[in-house]
């Protein structure tokens, strides 16, 4: 494969510019039984679903309503036979079955997960890809052994500095790339990157990544390895177009709509922070007096220090947080406000511990990823 495939051969492939839709594929007998409750449909093959903005009101989402992305056919992984091979710059090559992983010492982590692209279809000028609103992102209670514990079985070698992922999803067409990603060998072994095999107290289901799946708390989703099969130990980056190629962010950023060349891209890893208003929901009709402002904020490994609402451009006021998600889960704020009569803007702004805040813009890239500009919502309020 090349080392860079220009759009119009990734077209031809059935691949992908960043995180467009990839061509239909085979179909799965069970495909009916993959959580659907409540969830916004972007395309059903491959599955993309987000959560409708109602949703982030409470510090864990409900796994029936977390959203769903995935770049291929959603695939049937046996567990039995399903085995996790790890290799390359290790003395102790390893196939684990998830019984192996089940008698390491298990791990709980809470963590946001929120795909790179979330709020792309608010970039302006608009950008390719799956136009995700606000709801690729959700909160969930994670459980499973830790990475390094994995890892330490296969006895990793000093010179290994990097480490490739891989899940048992595969492209339709021969021709299109497959979806392998990489995290550095010091992300791998924090200790609370885990192997999960459980989400909110119940095993992965299917769509989530049965039957395992990384987690990289604090991280971007790029890297959350669904359907979890192969870990290649090596002291250099992936090789692919999904590393390569997409999947990056500029270093620095230029004018809105401006080509950004390749050199000055490079793979995400920390999420930004970021806040969203649950409810009221957009276009909501409200009585005049006391309107209740809840939602959550989250930050990439940061706790959140504070949550400022404002009205129609008017001062910030400072929310009250209600539930505390810590480092890396939703913190849940609310604020109540009197509005009278007439058309309302509400508007979020989260600063996180370091006094990093959300800004007015989201910083504009040809994919349109960490998209994390102040958000709003428009409500009517009626004697």
């Amino acid at each position: 494969m090349k080392k860079h495939l220009d759009r119009r051969t990734l077209l031809s492939t059935g691949a992908v510019v960043g995180v467009g839709l990839l061509l239909p594929g085979r179909t799965h007998a069970d495909d009916t039984l993959l959580p659907r409750t409540g969830l916004i449909e972007l395309s059903s093959r491959p599955q993309n679903y987000e959560s409708p903005r109602e949703v982030f009101t409470s510090r864990l989402t409900p796994t029936s309503q977390f959203y769903i992305r995935s770049h291929f056919d959603t695939p049937t992984v046996d567990a039995g036979s399903w085995r996790l091979t790890i290799d390359g710059l290790v003395d102790a090559p390893q196939q684990l079955t998830l019984a192996d992983l089940e008698k390491l010492p298990q791990h709980d982590v809470e963590a946001v997960l929120q795909c790179a692209g979330n709020g792309r279809a608010l970039m302006e000028p608009r950008v390719p890809g799956v136009q995700w609103q606000k709801g690729a992102m959700g909160n969930a209670r994670w459980r499973g052994p830790r990475l390094l514990d994995v890892l330490a079985l296969a006895k990793p070698k000093a010179a290994g500095t990097m480490l490739q992922l891989q899940g048992a999803d595969r492209p339709v067409l021969p021709t299109t790339p497959s979806f392998i990603r990489g995290v550095p060998m010091d992300k791998a072994r924090q200790p609370d990157t885990i192997v999960a095999l459980q989400m909110n107290g119940q095993p992965l289901s299917r769509a989530h990544g049965a039957p395992a799946r990384l987690v990289m708390p604090g991280w971007v989703a790029d890297g959350w390895t669904k359907w979890l099969s192969h870990l290649t130990v090596q002291d250099h980056d992936p090789k692919g177009f999904f590393w390569e190629t997409a999947y990056r962010f500029p270093t620095t950023p230029g004018a809105p709509g401006a080509p950004v060349p390749p050199e000055l891209m490079k793979p995400m890893d920390r999420l930004r922070v970021k806040s969203i208003i649950g409810a009221p929901t957009v276009g909501t009709v409200h009585a005049p007096g006391a309107v209740k402002v809840l939602g959550v904020a989250f930050a990439g490994g940061e706790k959140i220090a504070r949550v400022d609402i404002s009205a129609d451009g008017g001062p910030w006021k400072k929310a009250r947080i209600v539930d505390d998600g810590g480092r890396y889960g939703f913190s849940v704020f609310e604020h109540t406000m009197k509005l009278g009569q007439g058309s309302h803007v509400l508007r979020s702004r989260a600063t996180d511990a370091t006094g990093d805040v959300q800004p007015e813009q989201a910083i504009w890239n040809p994919s349109g990823y960490l998209h994390n500009a102040i958000d709003q919502v428009a409500i009517e309020v009626r004697g």
